[in-house]
């Protein structure tokens, strides 16, 4: 990675950080990335959101939702089940951070 883009990185995770927020970025981001995924298998199944919905026993509204990454609200056991309707296994795992943990940033106030 060149060290131009590493400083990009790294002062946006510093800006977050100081807003607060970095923790809920890295989440939103997890959730696009496993709703990308998800469509990406369904579309390469060439199964419509109608059969996804029916094989998960769900509506289709509530498909639509899942791989909208606009608003990827999803919980684990949506995600298993959508990976289980495309035919395919959900994998997650916990891994060490590379730098200690630090408590969240509160924060700022916003001036009035």
């Amino acid at each position: 990675m060149s060290q131009n883009k590493a400083r990009i990185g790294s002062s946006l995770d510093a800006m977050f950080e100081d807003l607060g927020e970095l923790e809920e970025v890295r989440i939103l981001t997890q959730k696009k990335i496993l709703a990308r995924q998800i469509e990406q298998v369904r579309r390469a199944g060439n199964v419509s959101i109608s059969e996804m919905a029916r094989r998960m026993g769900t509506s289709r509204m509530a498909v639509h939702s899942l791989l909208d990454p606009s608003k990827p609200t999803m919980t684990i056991d949506s995600v298993s089940r959508a990976a289980a309707a495309l035919g395919v296994v959900l994998e997650m795992k916990v891994v060490a951070r590379r730098t200690p943990a630090r408590p969240p940033a509160k924060p700022k106030q916003k001036a009035a």
